[in-house]
């Protein structure tokens, strides 16, 4: 039975002890425990041959165990990478292609803020919004001293893309607050039109795929984002869309209140 590294050496009755002495190289009569040559004793000499047999076999026995993975490991990783050269293609359209049935849902969704029941309602807010649409000077007056604010106030925000350090103006929202929900519209650059509804989390605005779209083009395409309120009255944007897979950000700056 193979014993355990370092373990405890089982000692029977009677003398265990080496025969050859490894001082003098005496040989003895079996079972003497002191060398009659030269008086080593037999006894600890053998324990101490046995375990340093013990640890010779179990320094071994690791070496085999680290040449096998030292050999191994190469291999495993060539197969790995021989697996994802051969379905690499497989692999980049499971990552960038979206599940059609999803996409489809998604876009008959974004078709309902203008064609469902809640489109009559988005419509009498975009054109309370093109009717108080705010001008290029009243959006800089705003970005230059921004109204302060402890929260989210219904009303007509001048939207800004942010562009690193600098900011355009690139159009104008109207958020508002019916009972426990908050929708708002947004007309970009005159050729983009956004809708949506939106889900109070902290002093955050979110809205998901099924929650947010925009018409561009005559396209309808699903879109996501999220609001920020600062404590300087500013509101951080973060979003983006189907249309594309760049990540807008943007800043709000309100400019009248309902």
């Amino acid at each position: 039975m193979a014993m355990e590294p370092f373990e405890p050496l089982e000692y029977k009755e009677g003398i265990e002890a080496d025969a050859v002495c490894s001082q003098c190289g005496s040989t003895n009569p079996e079972g003497t425990l002191l060398c009659k040559t030269c008086g080593n004793n037999l006894r600890d000499q053998r324990h101490l041959r046995l375990t340093a047999d013990q640890m010779l076999n179990t320094e071994k026995e690791l070496s085999s165990r680290s040449m096998l993975l030292t050999t191994a490991l190469p291999v495993l990783g060539l197969l790995i990478l021989l697996w994802l050269g051969l379905n690499a293609g497989r692999i980049s359209s499971l990552l960038t292609t979206p599940d059609y049935g999803r996409s489809q849902d998604l876009r008959v969704s974004a078709q309902s803020f203008w064609q469902g029941p809640e489109s009559d309602n988005y419509d009498q807010m975009l054109q309370s919004l093109m009717s108080s649409f705010p001008s290029f000077s009243d959006a800089e007056t705003v970005r230059m001293e921004p109204l302060s604010g402890r929260g989210w106030s219904d009303g007509v925000y001048a939207l800004y893309e942010r562009h690193g350090t600098q900011q355009r103006f690139v159009g104008a929202a109207l958020l508002q607050t019916e009972g426990d929900a908050k929708y708002f519209v947004a007309q970009i650059n005159n050729d983009v039109e956004m809708r949506g509804k939106l889900i109070v989390q902290e002093q955050a605005l979110l809205a998901d795929w099924n929650n947010g779209a925009f018409l561009y083009d005559g396209e309808y395409y699903p879109c996501y984002g999220s609001a920020t309120f600062n404590a300087d009255g500013t509101v951080h944007i973060s979003g983006g869309s189907t249309y594309n897979s760049i990540t807008h950000q943007s800043i709000a700056y309100r400019v009248s209140s309902f």
